[in-house]
């Protein structure tokens, strides 16, 4: 009796334990995780939020861990949290991440109960993507100058490797393969302007024109580019290529059509820009032997006189690079860091300044060093092989210099406009001219130069390019030996004139009063024979 007794007893108080308080744990649940931004192109970084409730109120800690690519590279302590609901979230700086990365984020929720729950989510990091590159697809050993036909497998794969980074490709020429580029392009998410590649041979020049004609009415091409540096090289006459322009013009008048050159070629002949339904300009401080520093500088000043002789016409970049290797000219010097920070710096330009750009180029192509010099094989944003050169990826990660192109002040501040010589080469040297202009805005004013020499005056340096652009500091440099006989010039004369001024352009024994009357200041300097 007295054991049946305390039986009872034992089910009777493991009875009341269980009503009471044997009550079962519920889990946390992570409600949700998220990373923004969602998209990411360009940012400052990844925020991973969460959103956390526990039913029975005995939330005790929250993990974060970040992975790029399946590799942890962040695990962050534990954070005390309490209650039944928590949100929080966690930061991983741009830093750990490069464009076309995976990242991921898990999220460890414990309880008091030592219960825990595991949530994710993840997101590809999309690259900031630029408006076009030049694109074309020679490996080594293949020179489009011998007609080599390329294969269209070799186009798309080569395209493919761009295709994330940008929104348009140019290319030069329309045969041997070339022609299916736009529709690949088309097919690769991408707009397409095409090119056709103009020489002296007119045979060669008519079925790149037809061949452009035709993708053109395929809808294969968003801009048709007749030629590339057809007056530059002085293939033919400004009235050959205007009549080569019209054709495509008339036969595919949906789509706008222009031609590509350098921009003082082009402000030297206005009948081409009045032909061309936009204008496509190339810029390239390195052939001009500017220092990596004033690249931008100097291209913005030379885009100026682009707008001021552009008609009203819309003016896109066609190309500007700089090459990674190759020989320094005057102060330009080749190298990687100076082909990173020149991309980075014109892209800002670009972004900030509102222009449409194609930068030069998409691959190093071997074939060019034996035309260009050891530079031409050195003009890729990536290598032969197809891998990005690594610190052009910071323009892919959407970073972006300051203003270092526009003018914050007069040299020399407030007063009368002066030009004078810094150094004046001696007779016969190849030496460059140097001087310096004060109290007036660099963007605003030009320097025009002439020489004279064996009874004539000469624009410097160039007759189609007769004005020199002004540093931000007041600073100019002119090469004024650009002819043969130049270095024994005997007489310089240099005047500071409005930038939108046309200087006569001369090559007879006497210069105009026009120049002492338009110019605000000039400055001159006679030289003997040794």
């Amino acid at each position: 009796m007295k054991n049946f007794r305390f039986f009872f007893f034992l089910i009777f108080f493991c009875s009341l334990l269980f009503f009471s308080g044997c009550e079962e744990n519920h889990p946390p649940v992570i409600v949700s995780v998220k990373i923004t931004p969602e998209n990411p192109s360009s940012y400052d970084g990844l925020l991973c939020e969460i959103s956390v409730t526990d039913e029975d109120g005995n939330l005790s800690s929250v993990e974060f861990e970040w992975f790029v690519n399946n590799d942890s590279v962040i695990r962050k302590p534990r954070r005390s949290i309490s209650g039944s609901s928590y949100a929080d979230n966690d930061f991983l700086p741009f830093s750990y991440t490069n464009p076309l990365d995976i990242v991921r984020c898990d999220v460890t929720v414990h309880d008091d109960e030592q219960e825990k729950v595991i949530a994710s989510a993840s997101v590809e990091i999309l690259p900031y993507r630029i408006h076009g590159l030049n694109f074309s697809p020679y490996i080594d050993g293949q020179d489009p100058n011998y007609g080599i036909p390329i294969d269209e497998n070799q186009i798309r794969e080569r395209m493919t490797i761009i295709a994330p980074y940008t929104n348009w490709i140019r290319t030069f020429g329309c045969s041997n393969g070339l022609e299916v580029s736009g529709r690949i392009a088309h097919e690769l998410g991408l707009k397409a302007a095409i090119g056709a590649w103009l020489s002296k041979d007119f045979q060669a020049n008519q079925k790149e024109i037809d061949n452009l004609i035709k993708v053109g009415k395929a809808g294969e091409a968003d801009l048709l580019i007749v030629g590339s540096e057809v007056l530059h090289r002085n293939d033919m006459s400004e009235y050959e290529l205007i009549d080569y322009i019209n054709q495509v013009k008339a036969a595919v008048p949906k789509i706008k059509v222009t031609t590509a050159d350098v921009y003082y070629d082009l402000v030297a002949h206005p009948e081409v820009i009045k032909a061309c339904n936009v204008l496509m300009v190339n810029y390239y401080p390195y052939w001009e032997g500017n220092h990596i520093n004033r690249a931008i500088g100097n291209l913005h000043a030379r885009h100026q006189e682009v707008i001021a002789n552009s008609k009203g016409k819309k003016i896109i970049v066609s190309e500007t690079g700089w090459p990674s290797a190759g020989d320094t000219i005057r102060n330009a010097v080749p190298s990687l860091e100076n082909a990173c920070y020149h991309f980075l710096n014109f892209v800002s330009w670009a972004r900030a300044e509102g222009f449409e750009y194609f930068y030069f180029e998409a691959f190093d192509e071997q074939w060019k060093d034996q035309y260009e010099g050891p530079q031409g094989a050195h003009w890729g944003v990536w290598d032969k092989y197809g891998q990005m050169k690594t610190c052009m990826l910071d323009v892919f990660k959407g970073l972006t210099t300051e203003d270092n192109w526009t003018c914050k002040e007069k040299p020399g501040g407030p007063g009368k406009p002066e030009i004078k010589f810094t150094y004046v080469p001696p007779y016969n040297s190849y030496e460059n001219l140097r001087g310096r202009v004060l109290h007036v805005w660099p963007d605003e004013y030009r320097v025009a130069v002439y020489i004279y020499v064996y009874g004539g005056w000469w624009n410097k340096p160039y007759w189609n390019k007769p004005l020199t652009a002004i540093d931000c500091d007041g600073n100019w440099v002119c090469d004024i030996t650009t002819g043969g006989i130049d270095p024994r010039a005997t007489r310089i004369n240099a005047y500071l004139v409005s930038a939108n001024y046309n200087p006569p352009i001369l090559s007879g024994d006497s210069l105009p009063q026009e120049l002492e009357q338009i110019a605000v200041a000039w400055v001159k300097v006679q030289r003997n024979p040794e």
